[in-house]
């Protein structure tokens, strides 16, 4: 289901305090409310996705029963970099506690990701690859 994989977004964030030498990190980068498209599926969707500290809110405003609700972890220091996403609410029981691979990049004000179906241990290998669900978000 590509519509699930868009759940790839959750697990824990170790954040590093103190240290005013360290660039920022991405969580922070990442926080708040980005509304947009998901890109890859017929047809396009509208959607919302919502992060607060290290947990996501993803919602497709156009199919409601698709909607997810989970904490996040990210890797950074990989290329691309990696989102992965630890559901923890959603409608269909077979995915709650199940981790999505995914991975993300932002440039500016726009956000993409593209995950893989929860459960599936694989990382995505490409923002366009088969089988995978892609987001296209800005910030709002």
């Amino acid at each position: 289901m590509k519509n699930s994989a868009l759940v790839a977004l959750c697990g824990a964030v170790v954040l590093i305090a103190g240290c005013s030498t360290l660039p920022k990190s991405d969580v922070t980068a990442l926080q708040g409310r980005w509304n947009g498209r998901i890109v890859q599926g017929n047809p396009e969707h509208q959607c919302s996705f919502v992060i607060s500290g290290n947990n996501y809110d993803f919602r497709d405003d156009t199919d409601t029963n698709i909607w997810y609700k989970g904490t996040f972890s990210l890797r950074e220091d990989t290329v691309p970099r990696q989102f992965i996403a630890v559901i923890r609410e959603c409608p269909s029981a077979q995915y709650i506690g199940k981790t999505s691979m995914a991975i993300y990049r932002v440039e500016g004000d726009t956000l993409t990701i593209t995950g893989n179906e929860p459960g599936d241990p694989a990382v995505p290998l490409a923002f366009d690859g088969p089988d995978v669900a892609r987001m296209e978000l800005k910030r709002k």
